[in-house]
C-alpha cells in the first residue's frame, strides 16, 4: 500500500491522502477553493488509474468543498462519510458543514454512510471504519489494519487535538475516541492537518489524552 500526500496551496486546506493499493482511496477533499490545481495533482499521482473511492473523515468545509469538484472529475464509485455527518452532505447544508463561515458553496452530494467498523477493502489491506465523534459526531478515523497506518481526520494532531466548540462538538467524547484509538498498535499517523509521522502514532494520541487532561 502506498499513501502520498497532494500538495495543497490555501491556508486552510484540509490534507488529503491518496492511498493506493489494488484500489485506490482518497481521504479527504479539501476545501476546493483552487480544485483546479488539486484535481492537476491527482491526476499526476494517479497516473492514468482509476479513484475507487473517496472517503469524508467529517462534515467540515475544509475537508469536503473541494468533494464535488473531484467527484465531477474522477467519478469514484462510491463517497463515504460517517454516519452521523452524512445528512448536512447529501442535502448542502452550509451551516452545518461551516461553508458559510468559509465563504463557499455546497452542492448536495450522493454519500453512502460508514458505520462503526465498517471495512473498505482495497486489496492487500484493508481500512476499517472507526467512529470517533468528538470534533464532530459523525468523525471517522480510518485504520489500515496491516500496516498500523491511521487516518484521524480532525480527531487528533502532531502536537494537538481537533476542537470541539463547533456545533456536535464534545471533549467527552473526544476523550473517549482518543482512548479508542490508543488500544489500537498505530504505526503511520495522518492527521487532517499539519505533518503526518510514518512510525510512532501511539506517541500522538497519547499526547493528545494528556492535552485533554487525561493521566496515562
Amino acid at each position: 500500500m502506498a499513501i502520498e500526500q497532494v500538495e495543497l496551496a490555501q491556508l486552510f486546506d484540509s490534507n488529503i491522502y491518496l492511498i493506493s493499493g489494488d484500489r485506490t482511496v482518497l481521504v479527504d477533499a479539501g476545501i476546493g477553493f483552487q480544485a483546479d490545481d488539486t484535481i492537476g495533482f491527482l491526476k499526476k499521482m494517479l497516473n492514468r488509474r482509476k479513484l475507487d473511492v473517496l472517503v469524508l473523515t467529517h462534515r467540515h468545509y475544509d475537508h469536503v468543498g473541494g468533494a464535488n469538484a473531484i467527484i465531477k472529475e474522477f467519478h469514484p464509485s462510491k463517497v463515504y462519510a460517517g454516519k452521523y455527518d452524512s445528512k448536512p452532505l447529501k442535502e448542502g447544508d452550509r451551516a452545518s458543514t461551516l461553508g458559510e463561515r468559509f465563504g463557499g458553496p455546497l452542492d448536495p452530494m450522493d454519500i453512502t454512510e460508514l458505520n462503526d467498523g465498517d471495512v473498505i477493502d482495497i486489496g492487500a489491506h484493508r481500512l476499517r471504519v472507526i467512529w470517533t465523534p468528538g470534533h464532530t459526531i459523525g468523525s471517522i478515523s480510518l485504520y489500515d489494519e496491516i500496516t498500523g497506518a491511521l487516518f484521524t481526520g480532525d480527531t487528533a494532531f502532531v502536537g494537538g487535538v481537533g476542537r470541539w466548540d463547533h456545533p456536535t462538538g464534545s471533549p467527552e467524547q473526544l476523550i473517549d475516541s482518543l482512548k479508542k484509538l490508543n488500544a489500537l498498535k498505530i504505526n503511520g499517523f495522518y492527521p487532517g492537518h499539519g505533518p503526518s509521522v510514518p512510525e510512532g502514532g501511539n506517541e500522538h494520541i497519547i499526547n493528545g489524552l494528556r492535552m485533554m487532561g487525561v493521566k496515562i
